[in-house]
C-alpha cells in the first residue's frame, strides 16, 4: 500500500544517527511518480503542488523544477514559497476568509492569482489593489451543485464556506468584471478530495468543464486559466486500491482534448490540477521507538516515544467517519505492512496522557518489544503540519528527506521552549 520503502536496517541506522521519532520523505520516489503523471497528461495541463499537504522547505525545493506552480492556502505559505525559490507569479492562493492583511501581502508580493471565494472578498481585494495602483489577476471559485459520491471529503455539492454557489456565479462574474482593481483570469472549481476511482475523477472534471463552458458562453469569457482542483486520492486503509497514475493521466487527457475540440474559445486556456496528497502522501513514513510494553486485562499495549502530537491523522481524528488503522509495521522485525485484525490484542499508543493517543488498534504486526522501531506509512501529507505539535510540550519530530540517493535533515527537532 505504501510507496516508500524503508527496511528495518535503514530505519535503525537513521535512528542511531538522528534519534527518534522522525519522519522520512522519499523525494526521489515522489518525483518519479510525478514524472509518470506528467508524461501522460496533455501539454495544456499544468500541475501545481499544494503547499498545505507538506510545506517543508526541502520538499518545496525538490518539487520546484518539476511543477508549473504552487497552490497556496495562506499568506504564510506565500512567504514560505518565495523563501524556497518560487516565482510568486506562478502561485495561486485560495481559501475562505482572507483578511485584508492577507490580500495586501498577496498584492504586494506579486502573487499570480487570488482565487475569490465571495463577492465580499472581491470588494476587499479590489480596494487593496486600487489603492496601490495595481490590477490583481483573479479566478472565481465556483461551488458546484453536485459532487460525485466517490470523493471522501467534499468541498462542493451543498452549502459551503468555499467559493460562490454555482447558481450565484453569473451575478458574481458580473461583479468581478465591474471591479477595476482586478482582472478575471479564469475560473476555479474544487469539488472534493481523496477520490480513488478513475472514472469518478474524470466524470468530476467533465462536470466542472460543463459549468465552465456555460459561464464562459454566457459572459463571453476566454479564460487564461481553468483550475480544475484535484482530489486525486491515495490508499490509506486495507481494501483500498491505488489509482493507476498513467491510466488516469491518459483518461484525463482524452476527455479534456475531446472537450477542447468542441469548445474553441478555450484554445489558449491552461488547465491546472492542484495536487498535494497525491504527489507526496505515499512517500512519507513516521518512525517511532517502542519504550514500553504493557499487558493488562487481556490487552497488549505497545507504547512509543512519539504519538498523536506528531502524527495526528493516524489516530483517526482527521476527517475519518469510522476510525481505521493507517498502514503500520514493526520495522525491526520484518517491515511488511500487515492487514488490520480487529481481534488482535496489540494496540499501538503514544506517550500522551489522553486516550486519543492511540495510533493503531487491533493490528497484526510482529510482536513488538522495547527498543523496536514502528513505522506509520502514507504519512507524507497532512501529517507533521496537521498535528498538534505543542500539545503537552514534547519535542517536535525530526524531518528527513531522501533526495539524490542521500538522506539529509530537512527540519531539526525542536523543544517546546523554542516557541516561547
Amino acid at each position: 500500500m505504501s510507496a516508500i520503502r524503508l527496511a528495518g536496517a535503514e530505519a535503525e541506522a537513521l535512528a542511531q544517527e538522528h534519534g527518534t521519532p522522525y519522519y522520512l520523505y522519499d523525494l526521489d520516489a515522489a518525483l518519479a511518480h510525478l514524472a509518470v503523471l506528467r508524461a501522460n497528461l496533455p501539454d495544456v495541463v499544468d500541475v501545481f503542488y499544494c503547499v498545505k499537504a507538506n510545506g517543508n522547505k526541502k520538499v518545496l525545493e525538490a518539487f520546484r523544477p518539476h511543477v508549473a506552480g504552487l497552490d497556496l492556502s495562506s499568506a504564510g505559505e506565500l512567504d514560505m514559497a518565495i523563501a524556497a525559490g518560487y516565482d510568486p507569479k506562478h502561485m495561486s492562493i485560495a481559501g475562505p476568509g482572507k483578511t485584508t492583511s492577507d490580500l495586501e501581502r498577496c498584492v504586494d508580493r506579486g502573487c499570480g492569482i487570488v482565487s475569490l471565494e465571495s463577492v465580499a472578498e472581491l470588494g476587499r481585494l479590489g480596494a487593496v489593489a486600487r489603492a496601490r495602483g495595481k490590477r490583481q489577476d483573479v479566478t472565481l471559485r465556483i461551488n458546484p451543485a453536485e459532487t460525485p459520491k466517490e470523493f471522501a471529503m467534499r468541498m462542493g455539492g451543498g452549502a459551503s464556506q468555499f467559493g460562490v454557489a454555482e447558481e450565484e456565479a453569473p451575478a458574481a462574474l458580473d461583479a468581478v468584471k465591474a471591479e477595476a482593481g482586478v482582472r478575471l483570469a479564469g475560473l476555479h472549481i474544487y469539488a472534493g478530495t481523496q477520490c480513488l476511482e478513475e472514472r469518478a475523477l474524470v466524470d468530476n472534471m467533465a462536470g466542472s468543464l460543463s459549468i465552465v463552458a456555460r459561464l464562459a458562453d454566457s459572459h463571453d469569457l476566454h479564460p487564461d486559466v481553468v483550475n480544475l482542483g484535484g482530489g486525486f486520492g491515495i490508499p490509506y486503509f486495507a481494501g483500498q486500491k491505488e489509482v493507476d497514475t498513467a491510466s488516469l493521466g491518459r483518461a484525463i487527457g482524452a476527455k479534456l482534448e475531446e472537450w477542447r475540440a468542441a469548445h474553441p474559445r478555450f484554445a489558449k486556456t491552461r488547465f491546472v490540477f492542484e495536487l498535494g496528497r497525491f504527489l507526496i502522501g505515499r512517500f512519507g513514513a513516521y518512525v517511532s521507538r517502542v519504550t514500553e510494553i504493557k499487558e493488562t486485562r487481556g490487552k497488549r499495549y505497545v507504547i512509543l516515544d512519539g504519538g498523536m502530537h506528531h502524527v495526528f491523522p493516524a489516530t483517526g481524528n482527521f476527517g475519518q467517519l469510522v476510525k481505521k488503522n493507517y498502514p503500520v509495521a514493526n520495522l525491526t522485525r520484518g517491515g511488511a505492512e500487515p492487514e488490520s485484525d480487529a481481534n488482535a490484542p496489540q494496540e499501538v499508543c503514544g506517550p500522551l496522557c489522553t486516550p486519543m493517543d492511540s495510533l493503531a488498534r487491533g493490528v497484526r504486526i510482529a510482536r513488538a518489544e522495547p527498543g523496536d522501531l514502528v513505522g506509520f506509512f502514507a504519512s507524507g501529507a497532512y501529517s507533521f503540519a496537521a498535528s498538534p505539535l505543542l500539545f503537552l510540550s514534547h519535542d517536535t519530530p525530526l524531518e528527513l528527506v531522501k533526495h539524490g540517493g542521500e538522506v539529509s535533515v530537512a527540519r531539526t527537532r525542536m523543544p517546546a521552549t523554542r516557541f516561547w
